[in-house]
């Protein structure tokens, strides 16, 4: 039996009041599913900051490092 099957086994013994109040929170979930799901995703890799550090002269895993040393040190 699938999670829908049994969700509908479920609403269908409940009396018809109750069935209207399992529809409104339904659509309550939907809503806020609908409000935090993002438009769209866009890749990381299209971003303007992406790979800025490949055109530096730096090593980046040693400027984080001395970064975090720098805060590890603090009074």
């Amino acid at each position: 039996m699938t999670l829908a099957e049994k969700i509908q086994k479920y609403v269908t013994q409940l009396p018809p009041e109750k069935q209207i109040e399992v529809l409104d929170f339904v659509t309550f979930l939907q809503k806020r599913v609908d409000v935090s799901k993002p438009s769209t995703r866009r890749s990381l890799h299209k971003h303007p900051a992406f790979g800025s550090w490949r055109v530096r002269k730096i090593d980046a895993l040693a400027y984080e490092q001395t970064i975090r040393s720098e805060w590890d040190s603090r009074p």
